[in-house]
C-alpha cells in the first residue's frame, strides 16, 4: 500500500472516532483489504480513491449504517448520534437530531423516576407519612397518595412509551439521510 491509501485509511478512521476502536478497527480492516483485491487486480492508487469516493462520506455511510443496524437504545449509540450530527448531517441534524435523541432520553428516564416517585408516597403514606415533595397537581384536582400511585405508573408508562417513539424517529431520520453504503 501506498502513502495515498494509507492517508485516506487514516481519514476513514479518524470520520469514524466516535465508535467503538473494535468497530472501527472492523471497518478500516474492510477499506483496506478492498483496496489491496483492487491494486492486486491491476487498478493504480487513484484509480482505487476515486472507486471508494470521497472518504468522509464513506465513513458517514458506515457510521448512519452503523446506528441505524437497529433502534434499541445505548448510551454509546446516543454518542454516535452526537458524532453523526455534528460531523455528517448538516444544519438541519446538528438542531434536529440532538433535540430529538435528547428528548427522548429525558422521557424514557421520566417514564421510570416517575412510578418510582408514585411508589415512594405510597409507601410513605403506608407509613404514616406525608411526602409533599413527590405530588401531582391537576388543575384543582390533587389526587391523593392512593390515586397518585396508578397515575404516576400510568404517566411513566405513557412518558417511556414517548420516549421510544422519539428513538426510533432518531434512528429514521439518520437512516434518511445516511447515504447507502457503496458495495465495495
Amino acid at each position: 500500500m501506498d502513502k495515498i491509501m494509507n492517508e485516506y485509511l487514516v481519514k476513514i478512521e479518524k470520520y469514524l472516532k466516535s465508535m467503538s476502536s473494535s468497530e472501527r478497527l472492523d471497518i478500516v480492516k474492510e477499506v483496506k483489504s478492498v483496496m489491496l483485491e483492487l491494486q492486486n487486480n491491476g487498478l493504480s492508487s487513484e484509480q482505487i480513491m476515486e472507486r471508494l469516493g470521497n472518504p468522509k462520506e464513506l465513513a458517514k455511510a458506515y457510521l448512519g449504517e452503523a446506528i441505524s443496524k437497529n433502534s434499541t437504545f445505548s448510551w454509546h449509540k446516543l454518542g454516535a448520534v452526537f458524532a453523526f450530527c455534528s460531523s455528517f448531517a448538516g444544519i438541519s441534524g446538528m438542531i434536529l437530531l440532538p433535540f430529538i435523541s435528547t428528548l427522548s432520553i429525558a422521557f424514557m428516564i421520566g417514564g421510570i423516576i416517575t412510578p418510582i416517585g408514585g411508589i415512594i408516597k405510597f409507601a410513605g403514606y403506608l407509613m404514616g407519612y406525608d411526602i409533599a415533595g413527590i405530588t401531582i397537581e391537576m388543575g384543582a384536582f390533587t389526587p391523593s397518595p392512593i390515586q397518585f400511585l396508578p397515575i404516576s405508573i400510568v404517566i411513566g408508562v405513557l412518558m417511556f412509551w414517548l420516549g421510544k417513539v422519539l428513538w426510533k424517529l432518531t434512528i429514521r431520520y439518520i437512516r434518511a439521510i445516511s447515504p447507502k453504503k457503496k458495495t465495495l
